[in-house]
């Protein structure tokens, strides 16, 4: 193979290092990414990470449970790269756009200015093979036309070509990415307000899951303003009510939260973690009243 772009291996951690990192901890595995999961989804979910050898804690597989529905696994594209190396075959990957010029489709590294791109190809090598996989996947079947598809169409596009070729290369099956499921693109207002009950406490019925088109996960600047506004005005008052209950002030508790979900700010979470730390400080604030 002469014309792949390599990339280096990751530095892999033995058995203990691996048991350290994720397996001792599954409490803390559980908060972050398990709750709300059935019997069966977490058993799965557990299947998948130490089949693939994916670790949790640093985000290289999580699952989204929307009310009353199955729980879907995602991973990132470095997670589906990781698998790629551990097998010792990975020989490379190469991936460019797909731009309509004058002549019809061609092959690109960057887009030339103002030409449409309608996709991209992704090429990947094995050691044990004469010729790359290939996958070629179009644009106007993922673009949402929103958040960062909206802003880097191109390096969204580029990934789920990457993500198509890595899981037909080296056969992994059930992992999929957030950047190939849509956003809801109708009627979104009307199902962030349906999720948004969910995250208040005040829903009657569950709501339905979104489509597999709109079955994503956003990260709280990712979510319209007004509804970032919601979720932190929520926040502030669950809060407060577990700081009145124990005689801490609010500080100290979101602290405590914080440092319970390993990060330096409830910003940095994503939609789903958001809502489970909704519902379990609500769960909190029922059984100290």
């Amino acid at each position: 193979m002469t014309n792949a772009i390599a990339t280096a291996p990751e530095k892999q951690l033995d058995k203990p290092q691996q048991n350290e990192n994720w397996q001792n901890r599954m409490e803390l595995v559980k908060q972050k990414v398990g709750s709300g999961l059935t019997k069966t989804e977490w058993e799965l979910f557990l299947y998948m990470a130490k089949l693939y050898d994916l670790n949790p804690l640093l985000r290289e597989i999580w699952a989204v449970k929307y009310a009353g529905k199955p729980a879907n696994i995602f991973t990132g594209r470095d997670g589906l790269l990781k698998i790629a190396h551990k097998s010792g075959m990975f020989d490379g990957m190469r991936t460019v756009l797909l731009v309509a010029t004058q002549q019809g489709v061609e092959e690109a590294d960057i887009a030339p200015k103002g030409a449409e791109i309608l996709g991209s190809k992704c090429y990947v090598w094995r050691k044990d093979m004469s010729h790359p996989v290939e996958v070629s996947v179009k644009l106007s079947e993922y673009d949402t036309h929103r958040s960062t598809w909206k802003e880097k169409p191109d390096t969204m596009i580029r990934k789920v070509a990457e993500a198509h070729c890595l899981r037909r290369t080296f056969s992994i099956h059930g992992l999929y990415l957030p950047e190939e499921f849509h956003q809801a693109q109708v009627d979104t207002d009307n199902g962030q307000s349906k999720n948004l009950e969910v995250l208040e406490g005040n829903a009657g019925e569950p709501p339905d899951e979104p489509s597999e088109e709109q079955n994503h996960d956003p990260a709280y600047t990712e979510l319209p303003l007004e509804v970032q506004q919601t979720i932190k005005r929520n926040m502030d008052d669950v809060i407060g009510k577990l700081a009145e209950l124990s005689d801490n002030d609010s500080k100290s508790i979101k602290q405590e939260i914080l440092d319970e979900y390993g990060t330096a700010s409830i910003k940095e979470l994503r939609y789903t973690e958001l809502r489970n730390l909704y519902k379990n400080l609500s769960n909190r604030v029922k059984q100290s009243a």
